[in-house]
């Protein structure tokens, strides 16, 4: 009998972009004995996504199902997707990645060797142009990928990291939402709104509730990284939006009154010695303290 696997892929506004993203699902490869679906949950989008999805379902060599969640945020778009999943296994891919052609056979690999409730995948940029030269490893997290040299190079733990998981690349068995629940609907990108951070949230639950998430190296995905995110003021943004999600999402914090101070200091001292990047790294810091604290008073006590 065969095992059913979803490839969940939430999307707004996205046409284009959609469209490569669903190329590569068209071309993956599944393990024997695996009946895949590609689920597209469109999360209320105006622009010609339903005729993107419409184009990739005519040649589709997997049954395809288009659902509309009318409620605007990423959170309700993946939980949507979870609710709809056929499979018993869902991955999750964001609208503006490539997969490899293997990356759900490793992502099951993982999930399978290590008996893992979740996984996350290896997430690499693919520049539309080349980034500025501040725009460095150390400060890639803030795009959501990986510097895939450094990590070849660390060791299963530190490969393990919170820091390293990403919800644009991720696995999960079904009944794991079923043990640990899905994402924060108060957490999760809508439209501009200055929150994010839902699927740390979410890694994080599973992991302090007992549950077993691991780095899946070689499930391998590309990150489509526009011009519009090579600026500072893009990555400020950002950075403010993650701190002000952390502070909705409670737990302990290191955005003290001192880490504020010892970046500044920083971020000065390497501007003063030329090191743009990490000019910009501490700067980004800085907004996220802001982002913190703008989120702590927000929340009620």
């Amino acid at each position: 009998m065969s095992t059913p696997l979803t490839v969940a892929v939430p999307t707004h506004n996205r046409a284009a972009r959609l469209a490569e993203t669903l190329a590569s699902i068209a071309a993956l490869r599944f393990p024997d004995g695996i009946a895949p679906e590609c689920l597209i949950i469109d999360n209320n989008s105006t622009d010609d996504t339903r005729g993107a999805v419409e184009g990739f379902a005519r040649h589709a060599p997997i049954d395809v199902r288009y659902v509309i969640e009318p409620r605007q945020g990423s959170s309700y778009a993946r939980n949507r997707a979870i609710a709809e999943a056929r499979g018993r296994f869902i991955l999750f891919i964001d609208d503006d990645a490539i997969a490899d052609p293997d990356w759900a056979i490793e992502m099951l690999a993982e999930l399978e060797r290590r008996q893992l409730d979740a996984a996350c995948g290896l997430v690499v940029p693919r520049w539309e142009a080349p980034p500025p030269r501040w725009l460095g490893p150390s400060i890639y997290i803030r795009l959501a990928v990986h510097d895939e040299g450094a990590l070849a190079a660390a060791s299963p733990d530190d490969r393990d990291s919170i820091h390293n998981y990403y919800s644009a690349n991720a696995g999960f068995r079904r009944e794991t939402f079923d043990l640990f629940g899905g994402f924060r609907e108060d957490l999760g990108v809508v439209g501009t709104n200055p929150i994010s951070g839902e699927d740390t949230e979410l890694f994080q639950r599973i992991m302090v509730s007992g549950g077993a998430i691991g780095f899946a190296q070689r499930a391998r995905v590309q990150h489509i990284i526009g011009r519009e995110r090579m600026t500072r003021r893009y990555m400020r943004r950002k950075s403010f939006a993650f701190g002000f999600g952390s502070a909705i999402a409670g737990g302990r914090t290191h955005n003290h009154l001192d880490k504020l101070f010892r970046n500044a200091l920083r971020m000065v001292a390497a501007a003063a010695t030329g090191n743009a990047e990490r000019a910009v790294y501490h700067e980004l810091e800085c907004a996220n303290f802001f982002g913190y604290w703008r989120g702590r008073l927000r929340t009620p006590r």
